[in-house]
């Protein structure tokens, strides 16, 4: 059930967090038709709680699924994520994680995993590639066993699609090594969000595991009657999870979504995962710039404020800095300020978030350089 959980696009329930600059979550409650290593079959109604809260340098994930079976016996699942993003002097940022998972069956089989990892994330206009590294333990009913993990690949921000690709190599106890490649689609509109992933393997095959595919994908789409309410659509495979020793499957499944917190073009839906390494990074589109403020301080100080609730680097430069970057640094409630020694004048400057086109400020007078290019005229009085 476990392969298929990862699959199930996630339900939400309406939640609260303290200070967040983004909160989503969502409820699914619906019904699942499951055959496990090609052998069992069986149908299941299911309930999904999912929630996301995003505060720009760090975000938190958590999801769950109950599941009653119609041959008996029922599942619980559930996960939860952290990462925490730090800028650093070089245009690119760097991620801490960590996840934890696990299950409880009816049977009274037992499994988990807790996984720590870390990336660098470098930004370039509309794309961003990443390297990651992590490690951890993984309990399969059985026995504990060591996890190690890498991962690289792009996102790609075209609008409301996203795309994201990447390679993880996997060593379970210095016995199974394998590497999945995975590519995944998402497009989320007014009325309706589509999901595509494809993945294949190479490597290490279980044969004591069943079904134990080469190659998997699977298609969701949410067809949203209100801006709460939608109707969730799910069906492919998925493959073995050699972590927790749980076989690989098919399901075709229906529910009803409740949202919380849901806007008609976001960043991009998570990826559906393939339950085998931590949550990749999600797709970021560019923060809006919801404010820029100037403020002058003893002498030639100016402390410069930029409001950018979700960024996670905030740039600028100018010509009085003989255009080299200066990396802001976030307070906590979505601006970001740096202090500059600035004489009263006029100045030449542009702003970036993560790392993407530079952009005159909001509110400054936008002008055209000595190089055709545009740039905001700041003036300090």
């Amino acid at each position: 059930m476990a392969g298929f959980r990862r699959a199930l696009p996630a339900l939400v329930l309406v939640a609260r967090a303290g200070h967040a600059q983004r909160v989503e979550s969502t409820l699914d409650v619906g019904a699942a038709a499951l055959r496990y290593a090609d052998t069992l079959s069986t149908l299941a109604a299911t309930v999904t709680p999912y929630l996301l809260a995003d505060w720009g340098s760090a975000s938190v994930e958590a999801s769950g699924t109950y599941s009653q079976f119609s041959s008996g016996g029922g599942s619980r699942q559930g996960t939860f994520s952290a990462s925490r993003f730090i800028p650093t002097a070089h245009g690119f940022f760097a991620e801490l994680g960590a996840f934890a998972g696990g299950s409880a069956h009816s049977d009274g089989t037992r499994t988990g995993e807790v996984i720590a990892n870390g990336r660098i994330h470098i930004p370039r206009d509309n794309m961003e590639m990443f390297l990651g590294l992590g490690g951890g333990r993984t309990w399969d009913a059985v026995a504990w066993r060591s996890v190690l993990l890498g991962e690289a690949g792009a996102s790609i921000d075209m609008g409301p699609t996203n795309a994201l690709f990447t390679i993880s190599p996997t060593i379970v106890n210095d016995s199974i090594k394998y590497a999945d490649t995975q590519a995944s689609l998402s497009r989320k509109s007014k009325s309706v969000d589509l999901g595509l992933v494809l993945g294949f393997r190479s490597g290490d095959q279980l044969t004591t595991l069943s079904a134990n595919v080469k190659a998997w994908g699977s298609a969701s789409a949410v067809v949203w009657m209100t801006p709460r309410i939608g109707l969730a659509l799910a069906g492919g495979n998925y493959p073995v999870d050699p972590t927790q020793g749980f076989p690989g499957g098919r399901f075709v499944s229906v529910s009803l979504r409740l949202a919380q917190g849901r806007h008609p073009n976001p960043d991009a839906n998570a990826p559906i995962d393939s339950g085998l390494v931590a949550p990749g990074p999600e797709v970021k589109a560019a923060p809006t710039v919801a404010g820029f403020t100037t403020r002058r301080g003893p002498g030639d100080a100016v402390t410069v404020r930029v409001n950018a609730p979700g960024a996670r680097l905030v740039e600028i430069n100018g010509d009085f800095t003989n255009w080299t970057p200066i990396q802001l640094v976030p307070t906590g409630d979505g601006w970001w300020t740096s202090t500059l020694a600035l004489k009263r004048g006029k100045y030449q400057m542009n702003l970036r978030i993560n790392g993407r086109d530079w952009t005159v400020p909001p509110g400054l007078l936008s002008m055209i350089d000595e190089f055709g290019g545009t740039v905001g005229l700041l003036v300090i009085e």
